[in-house]
């Protein structure tokens, strides 16, 4: 279309306009973006949750695909269902736009995630998720919206590993021509998507400017102040001001202390997380009894320079339901040396996610139903404190092995 994107906006979305004008500001910042006569650059564009960052992105597509139906988009989300119902947004709207300047509306035939304009061999807009692929075809330009679903998954490090794969393999051997990128979103922490682009332009719209909402109609400076008081800082800085921490995660534990108990019941099981590099990292069992809903740490063996043979030994002493150990890794090879040293009773687990997200999930569980039990080794105790105060800060002499073996000991536990 031959009028800029805001002006676009102002005619078709009048109501939303003029409820969130901000959201013009956005779109002038991304129509000078698409306009500049550059190739391969990247616009970041973040804001709170549900304020209209995908609106905009779909009102972009829609007035880009208008001005040149040879235009190919490859929208990108999440999940494909997502990226594929802002496809069957952009068809709607491009309908509608059609009909209020009485002209006919071009054809868009194809599936959810493939369709094309009046006919053409090459998609006009396709609808990937994270994790899938796009074979056969290239793209002008490719809008990325949402690439996490919640906190959890975006500070999880093994699904930052799978953006990168995504951003590499699928989406940059994709990109032909312009070769353009939009990225749209809400920050949630310093290593999320748009820190993959550190050469990337970008229009950050905080939740509150000057102390008061950025937008009155969307959430008043009242309600911000409400929810400002029921999240931590971290979440605060950066799922509602655009601004992550240097963490970005929250700090599970600190503080965090433990009932301790005189007594113990129920039935005892042990969990080991074991060493990847004997001499520097912890070799940890504990031992943990699990008596309605209740879990106590009975005692922990935690050293660093310990060896399969010498924690069997260790754990002769105690007699344990089931012994379950991780068996990620090294993990597989300590299971074996464990049954040729007599612990016949040893079970292997895989944990799929990494330390952090595991952690998030058990951390009321872990806070309301975990007790030490006083006879527990003492030294181990101080460290597991230790380890769980700076969770997940971490330090040349601090690491978080003893915590993430009570983690364990959760997933595992309260599912017998």
């Amino acid at each position: 279309m031959k009028v800029d994107l805001p002006r676009y906006c102002r005619t078709f979305h009048r109501d939303m306009m003029e409820q969130r004008p901000q959201l013009l500001e956005a779109a002038a910042v991304i129509s000078e973006w698409w306009r500049n006569g550059r190739t391969g650059d990247v616009l970041n564009v973040s804001m709170p949750t549900r304020f209209g960052k995908s609106f905009i992105s779909t009102a972009f597509t829609c007035w880009a695909l208008l001005g040149d139906p040879d235009l190919r988009v490859l929208r990108a989300s999440y999940a494909a269902d997502l990226a594929e119902m802002f496809g069957l947004q952009v068809k709607d709207q491009i309908n509608k736009v059609c009909e209020r300047m009485e002209v006919d509306a071009p054809a868009m035939d194809g599936t959810r995630s493939r369709w094309s304009i009046n006919g053409r061999t090459q998609p006009s807009h396709a609808a990937v998720g994270i994790g899938g692929g796009i074979t056969g075809f290239g793209f002008d330009v490719a809008i990325v919206d949402d690439t996490a679903k919640n906190m959890l998954e975006a500070t999880s490090a093994a699904y930052s590993r799978q953006l990168q794969v995504f951003k590499e393999s699928v989406l940059l051997g994709r990109l032909e021509g312009r070769r353009k990128i939009l990225n749209v979103g809400t920050r949630w922490t310093v290593n999320d998507w748009f820190s993959m682009w550190p050469d990337a332009d970008t229009y950050v719209l905080p939740a509150m400017i000057d102390g008061r909402s950025c937008c009155e109609a969307w959430k008043t400076t009242a309600e911000l102040e409400l929810e400002r008081s029921r999240v931590s800082d971290a979440v605060w800085n950066a799922q509602y001001m655009q601004a992550p921490t240097e963490t970005g995660r929250i700090r599970l534990f600190e503080g965090w202390q433990p009932e301790r108990v005189a007594t113990y019941g129920g039935r005892l099981y042990a969990v080991i997380d074991p060493a990847t590099d004997y001499g520097k990292d912890w070799f940890v069992i504990g031992i943990y009894s699990v008596d309605r809903g209740i879990v106590t740490l009975v005692n922990m063996f935690a050293e660093k320079a310990a060896t399969p043979e010498q924690a069997a030994e260790w754990l002769k002493r105690w007699d344990v339901d089931i012994v379950f150990c991780e068996s990620n890794g090294v993990g597989r090879s300590v299971i074996g040396k464990l049954r040729e040293a007599g612990i016949d009773n040893v079970a292997g687990f895989a944990t799929k996610t990494d330390k952090y997200s595991r952690a998030y999930v058990q951390r009321d569980d872990i806070t309301n139903y975990f007790r030490i039990y006083e006879g527990c080794n003492p030294d181990a105790v101080s460290e597991l404190l230790r380890e769980a105060d700076a969770f997940p800060v971490t330090g040349d002499d601090i690491h978080d092995d003893l915590l993430d073996d009570v983690v364990m000991a959760f997933e595992k536990l309260l599912k017998l």
